[in-house]
C-alpha cells in the first residue's frame, strides 16, 4: 500500500443515506463506490465499525467489544432479498432521509426487526447458509463466543455491568459458563446470526469495492470499555483490582485547550502482561482487521508509547502520570506477523514528537492536517504542506474537525492572514474548501484524504464529531442528490492533475 500517489474521501457508513435511520450496507454503499470510482478515487476511509453502545452516545470510538460489528450497518433490504424479513415488515422502520440520524429513534426501530431476522434464520435457514454460518463461528470462536454470551448474560440478568454478576461469572468459573452457555443456547445463537449477517454484507460490500478497485481505510480505537467482553475475558491484560475495576484509566493530561484534561475512563493496558503472552491479543485484533480493510488506522498511535495513566477514584485527568509502553517491541512483533504492516498511525498532538523515530525506522506514515498547519508555527509545523512527507497521509480535517468552511469561519486573524500569505491570493468562505483541497491534492504525501463535506464544500452545520459535546455527534448523513456527475468531474479533474489517479 503506499507505493503509488492516490487519493479518497472520509465517509463512515453511518453517514451514507438509508431509508431506516442510518446508513447501512445497502444500495447506497454501493452508489458511493460507484461514486468513488467515477471520481478517481482509489480509498474509503471510514470510522470503527464495531458495535455501539447507545449509553455512549454511539460513538464509533466507545464501542462494546474489539470485534463485533455495528448490526444497525444491517441492509433490512438485503435481509428481504434473502427472504430474512418482508417488505411490509421492514416499513415499520422507515425514517425521513434528512441530514441527521436518529440514532435512539433507530436504535428501538431496527433492532426488533434483526431480532426477527435471526429467528427466521433459525427456522428457514438453507442448507449452505446454515454450513456458512457455522464456518463463521468456527472461524470467529476466539471473539464471538465471549461476546455472545456477555450479551446475553447482560440481557437476561438485566445488570449490563459484568462486574456485578455473580462471583463464580466475574471469576469465569468454567462450569459456571458452561451452564450458562447451556441455559441461554437460543440467544446466543441469535447474536451469532446477527454478526454472520453483518460480516456477510460487510465482505459483499468489500469485494465490490475491491472490483472497483477502491480500497476501505478502517479504524481501530486504541483503547476498549471497561464493559465489555474483551476485559471480561482477558481482565489479566488490564491494570484491574480483585473485583474487577480498572486501578487506572486512560486520557490526557490538561493542555491549552482543557483546563481538566480528558479523562477518557477505559481501563489501560498491562503492557508487561501483554509482552509476556507474546502480544497474542493484539494479533488476533490486527488480525481481525486486516480481514476487514486493506489499510487500518490506530487511533492515539502515542498510545503505544506513552500514555496518561488516571488513577481510577480521580474525577478529572489533572492527577495523572506519563508512563512508557513497549512500542518498538510490540511493532517488531507485528511486523513478523503481518508482511509490510498496512496501518496508518493517528500521529496528532502536542507529544507528536514521541512516535515520529519510530514511525520513520518501522516506515509507517502518520497523518498531516491542513488545518494544523497554518498558526503561529506555520514555517516548520509538519501539518504545512511543504514539510509533508512522502510517506504520510495528508487530510484537509478529520472526523474530529469542523468542516473546512467551518474552521474558516471560526479561524483567528492570523491564521486567516498565514493561509492567505502561504496561497497568494484572497481567500473567502466560499472558495477556501476549495484552495485547502487543492494543497492536499498537491501535496507529496502519498495519499491524500478529504472529508466529504470538504468534497461537497459544506458548512459547520455538517460536521460529523465536536469531541467534549454533550450530544448530537455522529449523526450526520449526505442525502442522496449531494453526490452527483458534476461533483464526481470536478474531483476527477483534481485527481488527475495532481497524478492522484
Amino acid at each position: 500500500m503506499l507505493q503509488q500517489r492516490a487519493s479518497g474521501l472520509l465517509l463512515h457508513i453511518s453517514s451514507l443515506p438509508s431509508p431506516h435511520g442510518v446508513g447501512d450496507l445497502g444500495a447506497e454503499a454501493y452508489r458511493f463506490a460507484d461514486f468513488l470510482a467515477a471520481s478517481g478515487q482509489t480509498y474509503w476511509q471510514i470510522l470503527p465499525i464495531t458495535s455501539v453502545d447507545p449509553g455512549a452516545g454511539f460513538s464509533p470510538y466507545s464501542s462494546p467489544s474489539a470485534f463485533a460489528g455495528n448490526v444497525l450497518f444491517i441492509s433490512l433490504e438485503k435481509l428481504v432479498d434473502c427472504e430474512l424479513l418482508s417488505p411490509d415488515e421492514i416499513a415499520s422502520a422507515q425514517q425521513p432521509l434528512t441530514n441527521r440520524a436518529n440514532l435512539t429513534e433507530t436504535y428501538t426501530r431496527k433492532m426488533p426487526l434483526l431480532q426477527r431476522a435471526a429467528k427466521n434464520f433459525r427456522e428457514r435457514a438453507t442448507t449452505t447458509q446454515r454450513i456458512d454460518y457455522e464456518l463463521f463461528c468456527r472461524q470467529e470462536a476466539h471473539w464471538l463466543n465471549d461476546y455472545a454470551l456477555f450479551t446475553a448474560l447482560q440481557h437476561d440478568t438485566g445488570e449490563f455491568w459484568w462486574v456485578r454478576w455473580s462471583p463464580e461469572l466475574v471469576r469465569r468459573d468454567p462450569e459456571a459458563l458452561a451452564r450458562e452457555i447451556d441455559r441461554l443456547r437460543d440467544p446466543i445463537e441469535a447474536i451469532k446470526i446477527l454478526q454472520f449477517l453483518f460480516d456477510q454484507q460487510w465482505s459483499e460490500l468489500r469485494d465490490y469495492c475491491f472490483s472497483k478497485k477502491i480500497h476501505i481505510v478502517g479504524d481501530i480505537p486504541i483503547y476498549v470499555q471497561h464493559n465489555s467482553p474483551d476485559v471480561w475475558a482477558f481482565q489479566e491484560l488490564f491494570k484491574l483490582d480483585e473485583q474487577g475495576m480498572p486501578r487506572f484509566v486512560a486520557g490526557a493530561p490538561p493542555d491549552m485547550f482543557s483546563a481538566d484534561g480528558q479523562r477518557w475512563g477505559n481501563p489501560v493496558y498491562d503492557w508487561p502482561k501483554h509482552e509476556a503472552s507474546g502480544f497474542q491479543w493484539w494479533i488476533r485484533r490486527l488480525r481481525h482487521q486486516m480481514k476487514l480493510y486493506s489499510l487500518t488506522r490506530l487511533d492515539h498511535f502515542l498510545g503505544f508509547a506513552v500514555y496518561w495513566e488516571i488513577p481510577a477514584h480521580e474525577p478529572s485527568a489533572r492527577i495523572g502520570e506519563w508512563v512508557k509502553a513497549p512500542i518498538d517491541h510490540f511493532l517488531e512483533v507485528m511486523y513478523r506477523q503481518f508482511n509490510n504492516l498496512p496501518v496508518i498511525a493517528e500521529d496528532l498532538g502536542e507529544r507528536a514528537p514521541d512516535v515520529q523515530p519510530h514511525l520513520r525506522h518501522f516506515q509507517i506514515p502518520g497523518m498531516r492536517v491542513l488545518q494544523f498547519g497554518f498558526g503561529d508555527d506555520v514555517a516548520t509545523s509538519q501539518h504545512t504542506p511543504h514539510n509533508h512527507t512522502i510517506n504520510s497521509v495528508a487530510y484537509t480535517g478529520t472526523h474530529d474537525n469542523p468542516t473546512t468552511a467551518g474552521w474558516w469561519m471560526g479561524a483567528d486573524e492570523l491564521s486567516r492572514t498565514n493561509v492567505g500569505n502561504y496561497l497568494g491570493v484572497y481567500v473567502t468562505t466560499d472558495n477556501i474548501t476549495a484552495h485547502l483541497t487543492r494543497l492536499a491534492m498537491q501535496s507529496v504525501a502519498r495519499l491524500t484524504i478529504l472529508p466529504l463535506q470538504d468534497a461537497l464544500n459544506l458548512d459547520e452545520s455538517h460536521r460529523m464529531n465536536t469531541p467534549g459535546a454533550g450530544g448530537g455527534n455522529w449523526s450526520w448523513r449526505y442525502v442522496p442528490e449531494q453526490i452527483n456527475d458534476e461533483v464526481a468531474a470536478r474531483l476527477l479533474t483534481i485527481t488527475k492533475m495532481t497524478g492522484r489517479i
